[in-house]
């Protein structure tokens, strides 16, 4: 970072992108491309739904709902998470109402179909107009679930929720093996270090979030494509025109580092006080206090690191031109005192500001898309790390 401010440079591509208008669902195929892109990047990839420390103990939970499907997730008597279909194995109600709790069991409020905090069912009211059915293949329906770096991830998928219904003549050792069969395809397990990798897990471990606290969330929904949504973070060239009485004092104008990691991307954007480490020893050079840190986590995740805590937000689709903005913050311990809480109130409300002045600008463009003006949209060579997004989505989208 140091040699492009010396040099009055920034990290480029070799040209510029295009990237049809189409892509951001407008035109006729505009649902099929949604329903597509549903499909392949909210359903079949990991997602982040939390942070452990929204379930310290056992029967501890929260439900999510904001990916469209269902979710209870819950940490079970041996410590584990767990992530389930928030969906009765009986009639399909939905299991847990509350937002999150505590919880020896959890009961379904129309037939109180009793479930363990492992997702077990415990119990049926009146189990004898059930004779044919085996509970141990009723319990709730797992999704994929895993922990990186204190984040919780989840394969929202409804593939565990097909019934391992056999005929009653079946013999024992036939019922038994498709019950296996059925554990290992839906063992619920998810590898998130395997997913983000080691370079970005050893990153957000020495940033300290596996051990952070949750703060704050919010929730807040636009009137602009998910992709818009994401596209606003990856770049420094708007930070003139766009935050100019806001942020942009701290930052330079268009300088930034992009490291694409796999899907992912890892973006740095240097603030002013950065050209002042030439003239400290190395050994005490501390990039967090001299540069926002920004993680794309694919496909809808972005984690920005501050210099003494972290914010998370992720973009979740509810429609081609919609878009819900789920958001915290983790800060190293829960604040207790008024003082602790004003400060990193005062922190959030930077984010906040700048998140929703950049939002100003996606819904700006949602509403040019249809009129025609455009075929394209142009991402400039130092907006590479879009076209890198981009990338990913079409050849997963494709599939």
């Amino acid at each position: 970072m140091l040699a492009h401010l010396e040099r009055r440079t920034t990290d480029t591509e070799p040209a510029p992108t295009l990237l049809p208008v189409a892509s951001y669902y407008a035109g006729p195929a505009g649902e099929a491309r949604f329903t597509r892109e549903q499909t392949a990047l909210f359903r079949e990839l990991p997602v982040l739904v939390g942070h452990v420390s929204q379930l310290p103990n056992p029967g501890d939970f929260f439900t999510h709902d904001a990916s469209g499907v269902p979710l209870l997730i819950a940490r079970d008597d041996t410590g584990t998470i767990n992530a389930f279909l928030n969906v009765c194995r009986h009639r399909g109600t939905r299991v847990e109402p509350a937002a999150c709790g505590a919880k020896k069991a959890f009961v379904c409020p129309y037939h109180s179909w009793t479930y363990g905090r492992d997702g077990t069912l415990l119990g049926i009211p009146h189990e004898r107009g059930f004779a044919t059915i085996a509970r141990d293949q009723r319990g709730l329906a797992r999704v994929p679930c895993g922990v990186a770096a204190g984040l919780i991830f989840a394969k929202p998928t409804a593939e565990s929720a097909r019934p391992v219904e056999l005929a009653a003549s079946a013999s024992g050792a036939i019922r038994a093996a498709a019950i296996r069969d059925a554990e290992r395809a839906h063992a619920g397990t998810l590898d998130a270090a395997a997913w983000l990798g080691p370079q970005i897990v050893d990153d957000l471990v020495g940033f300290g979030l596996a051990s952070s606290v949750t703060y704050a969330p919010r929730r807040t929904e636009r009137a602009l494509n998910w992709k818009l949504g994401i596209d606003v973070f990856l770049e420094t060239y708007h930070l003139r025109p766009v935050h100019k009485d806001s942020i942009f004092p701290m930052f330079f104008d268009n300088l930034g580092l992009v490291d694409p990691i796999g899907p992912h991307l890892r973006n740095i954007f240097p603030k002013r006080s950065i050209k002042d480490l030439v003239t400290e020893p190395r050994d005490t050079w501390a990039l967090r206090r001299h540069a926002n840190i920004l993680y794309h986590l694919f496909p809808n995740t972005l984690i920005l690191v501050e210099p003494d805590h972290a914010a998370v937000l992720t973009l979740w689709p509810q429609g081609p031109r919609g878009t819900l903005l789920t958001s915290f913050a983790l800060v190293p311990e829960a604040p207790i005192t008024d003082k602790a809480r004003a400060y990193w109130d005062a922190n959030n409300a930077i984010l906040n500001g700048a998140v929703d002045e950049d939002f100003v600008m996606g819904e700006s463009i949602q509403a040019g898309l249809a009129s025609g003006a455009n075929t394209e949209v142009v991402f400039g060579a130092f907006e590479h790390a879009l076209a890198h997004f981009h990338r990913q989505v079409e050849q997963l989208a494709a599939r």
